[in-house]
């Protein structure tokens, strides 16, 4: 599992005051002088994502932000001269591809970064829980290295279709996921009531979330976190019955999750904003043209104007169901971690398999129910 970019919380929006202005600096090594493109998701059900474009000059940046909700935030700061670190490593992510961390209103965040070929390492300071990410960071970086040069060898094995080097570099990339989910294990057992440990802990397979969830100390899982992983691991999980929602598409038009009774559905939770959402939709293209016979794909996006949503639909030619949800509820019903998350409901209406991210497992689970 990974993050997840959802609140489960509303919260009363009060006028907008100079207490809710936050800053930002930064000092980024050997980079020069750019335009970098910064997006700050508040974590709150229905809230839109803030983003703007600040001037870098001579690897130095200043920002200052407004935020519209009183609480925290994800910020990410991205540039086209890291733009080899965007490679099609579907279906894996790279990790650290660009510089990330918490901002709430009101904070002063200083970070020192230093981009290398093969990840972004990034030390913040300005709050508790950069500051105890920063401890995971060092852990786990020099995995992340090698792991993200794995993933850049299996793109370009991908594109030059050299099936011996992307075998190889597939069992080379799971025994790296492995050591680190060994060594986040070993963090959130050595730190319980560190925050961070509520908010790693969602980036392990589901049965080691459940299991360590219970080893989190009371402050972790009191924690924005710790609450947000307590509603997603006991939410609707495999084996539970789908539950049922009605939705408007892109004609305004009700439709509703009992119209496909009997049948196979992929239910896609997704949005615009979502930079690995957009990348993952050709091989939902190829899927729903491989197998639009046997199941029924239905996308719903989270987090968008429809006026975004329905150019996003057009310009990427999605043309099976698509919905748009008005907030993040059924997002938070059906235990979401992150965007993309794919779910597959059989024809009694039973979730049989829940994917997160490019995940090549979900594909592969297609092919063995749908391909004969």
């Amino acid at each position: 599992m990974k993050l997840t970019l959802t609140i489960l919380l509303v919260l009363t929006i009060s006028t907008i005051s100079d207490a809710q202005k936050s800053f930002i600096s930064g000092v980024i090594k050997g980079f020069g002088n750019d335009t970098l493109t910064i997006f700050c998701l508040p974590m709150k059900m229905g809230e839109t994502p803030i983003i703007d474009q600040v001037i870098c000059s001579n690897g130095k940046l200043n920002y200052e932000v407004q935020l519209v909700s009183p609480m925290l935030h994800l910020v990410r700061i991205s540039s086209k001269k890291w733009s080899a670190l965007d490679a099609n490593t579907h279906p894996y992510q790279i990790e650290h591809g660009d510089i990330n961390f918490f901002l709430q209103p009101g904070d002063r965040i200083n970070f020192t970064a230093e981009p290398r070929p093969t990840g972004i390492y990034c030390e913040v300071l300005g709050n508790q829980i950069n500051e105890q990410r920063n401890e995971f960071t060092k852990l786990l970086f020099p995995f992340h290295e090698e792991f993200n040069q794995h993933c850049l060898n299996y793109a370009h094995a991908k594109k030059e279709k050299d099936s011996l080097l992307l075998k190889n570099e597939t069992i080379k990339i799971e025994q790296l996921k492995k050591q680190i989910q060994k060594k986040t294990i070993g963090f959130i057992q050595k730190h319980p009531d560190w925050e961070i440990s509520a908010e790693v802990l969602m980036g392990l397979p589901t049965d080691s979330c459940i299991k360590y969830y219970h080893q989190l100390g009371s402050k972790a899982k009191s924690s924005y976190f710790g609450q947000y992983a307590q509603d997603v691991l006991f939410a609707s999980k495999i084996g539970d019955q789908a539950p049922t929602f009605s939705l408007p598409d892109r004609l305004r038009k009700t439709v509703s999750s009992t119209d496909f009774k009997g049948k196979y559905v992929v239910l896609e939770f997704w949005g615009t904003w979502c930079g690995y959402c957009i990348k993952d939709i050709p091989a939902m293209k190829e899927y729903h043209a491989r197998y639009k016979s046997k199941v029924e794909f239905i996308g719903i996006a989270f987090r968008d104007s429809e006026k975004r949503w329905i150019e996003a639909l057009a310009k990427h030619e999605m043309n099976w169901v698509n919905l748009l949800s008005p907030d993040e509820k059924l997002a938070t019903t059906y235990g979401i971690e992150g965007y993309p998350t794919k779910i597959i409901v059989n024809p009694e209406g039973v979730i049989v398999g829940k994917y997160l991210g490019e995940a090549t497992d979900f594909y592969r689970k297609l092919d063995e129910l749908f391909r004969n």
